[in-house]
């Protein structure tokens, strides 16, 4: 890419990280911004493929709103299992200590993390770009999917804190 797509890259990633910071990602499509130099708006000026674009600013706006491995993210986790009918519930220290079945649960949180970010990021604008993880077309990024998945969890890995014992 260019210096003036990279910039264009860098301006879209900042805004929307920013919106995920103040965690106003489900309202995105109402905070102004630059429309004509937005690349959810225009996937079009920067030669690369709209999926990526939207995937990598959807994995990065889930770092900054959980930067982190923590008993808030577990708390998550177990929600979401508990939603989904499953009786298996995550504690910290399995998912810190990369216990199979609380691994998995997390890479599904993750999953479901960027399925609502790309949701939202549909709705942004009247020109924005529709994606579902489960689509033909998604499915072609399959490694993409993982890679972006795993590298918010190495970062939220990263950032954990073990809470001292008592």
């Amino acid at each position: 890419m260019t210096p003036d797509e990279d910039s264009l890259l860098a301006g879209t990633m900042a805004h929307f990280k920013e919106i995920a910071r103040q965690n106003r990602f489900t309202e995105n499509g109402t905070i102004e911004h630059a429309v004509s130099t937005c690349l959810v708006c225009h996937p079009e000026l920067v030669p690369l493929d709209p999926f990526v674009i939207y995937l990598d600013i959807v994995a990065e706006a889930v770092k900054v709103r959980r930067p982190r491995l923590d008993r808030e993210l577990a708390a998550e986790i177990n929600g979401d299992l508990e939603l989904q009918g499953e009786s298996i519930r995550v504690t910290l220290e399995d998912l810190a200590e990369g216990e199979e079945k609380a691994v998995r649960s997390w890479l599904a949180w993750i999953r479901d993390a960027l399925s609502t970010g790309l949701g939202l990021l549909s709705v942004h604008s009247q020109t924005s770009l529709d994606f579902d993880l489960d689509s033909p077309e998604a499915r072609r990024w399959g490694n993409l999917i993982e890679s972006r998945s795993k590298e918010i969890m190495a970062h939220q890995l990263g950032n954990f804190r073990p809470v001292p014992s008592q």
